[in-house]
């Protein structure tokens, strides 16, 4: 007795779905402009850090440490939150 007639449901598990026919909406204003403020809060962030690496001083540490680091974090954070809000709205999660 061969395993394909033993188990017949397994050989179409593994057949994909056809695509869906249903196209995806492009982004919102409103995705597009929370996207833009996390870029340049990212670009704030690492213009913080060449102005700490090229020209040290404890002014440049000190805007590093608070204000560089803390736009960096939001930005990663802003940026998290629109995968998880893209992966929802195509109902992926």
């Amino acid at each position: 007795m061969s395993e394909e007639t033993a188990r017949p449901e397994l050989s179409q598990a593994a057949t994909p779905s056809p695509p869906s026919s249903a196209a995806i909406p492009p982004a919102s204003a409103a995705s597009r402009r929370i996207m833009r403020t996390a870029l340049v809060l990212a670009l704030f962030g690492l213009a913080v850090s060449m102005w700490h690496f090229l020209w040290p001083s404890e002014l440049a540490f000190t805007a590093f440490m608070s204000i560089g680091q803390g736009s960096f974090g939001l930005a990663i954070v802003i940026y998290i939150w629109m995968i998880i809000r893209d992966l929802r709205r195509r109902r992926a999660l």
